[in-house]
């Protein structure tokens, strides 16, 4: 059976962003539990996080869209040894270019921050229950 630990999140959190940067959308949404939810970056509500997933697997993984993603430390609070929550900066850009190179827009996250609480599914895999990832406030 799988535990969890801090070291264990912290390989989570990275295989995570190297599904999303890869475009792998079935391990994308194998990330989220079935009753998770989640908060995007400039979202005003949640969503379930499979349908977060499906909905970046539109926005992000057109065959000529171009990925990256680092993120800072991660800091780990275990809540017992089924549960944690990851604390940490993201930085993420995106190309994302219709058909053909016809439609070209850029999105860049230079300073986002993301909370994921990692729980242990009933079939006793490491999911993600709850997302937020948000940007700073700029001051006007």
């Amino acid at each position: 059976m799988v535990t969890l630990s801090p070291e264990n999140v912290r390989a989570e959190v990275e295989k995570f962003w190297t599904a999303f940067t890869s475009k792998s959308t079935v391990q994308l949404a194998e990330f989220y539990a079935h009753d998770s939810n989640v908060f995007g970056s400039l979202s005003t509500r949640s969503e379930p996080g499979r349908l977060a997933a499906t909905r970046r697997e539109r926005e992000y993984f057109g065959t000529n869209s171009v990925l990256r993603a680092s993120h800072g430390e991660v800091e780990v609070i275990m809540l017992g040894d089924r549960a944690a929550i990851a604390c940490y900066i993201f930085q993420f850009h995106a190309t994302k270019l219709g058909p053909g190179g016809s439609r070209s827009a850029e999105e860049h996250i230079e300073k986002g921050r993301a909370t994921q609480v990692f729980s242990l599914d009933y079939d006793g895999q490491i999911r993600i229950f709850h997302e937020h990832l948000s940007l700073p406030m700029r001051p006007d």
